[in-house]
């Protein structure tokens, strides 16, 4: 709509228009908010997850023979 449109028309409807606008906002900020929360709780840490737990004795073992590349 453009602004004459507006200024035209009747006061119940640009408040109708008006408040349309408003509801359309709102969903789509609620909605940026949620998928950034989602992405906030799915984000890691950086330190991984561990499969596997290896003692210090037998990683350095693993180490000296090999089986772990320096």
């Amino acid at each position: 709509m453009t602004y004459q449109d507006v200024l035209s028309a009747p006061t119940c409807e640009r408040r109708f228009f008006l408040l349309k606008l408003v509801n359309e906002n709102q969903k789509k900020r609620e909605a940026s908010e949620e998928q950034m929360q989602k992405l906030k709780n799915n984000s890691s840490n950086g330190k991984g997850t561990r499969t596997t737990t290896t003692g210090g004795e037998q990683l350095k073992a693993k180490l000296k023979s090999g089986e772990i590349a320096n």
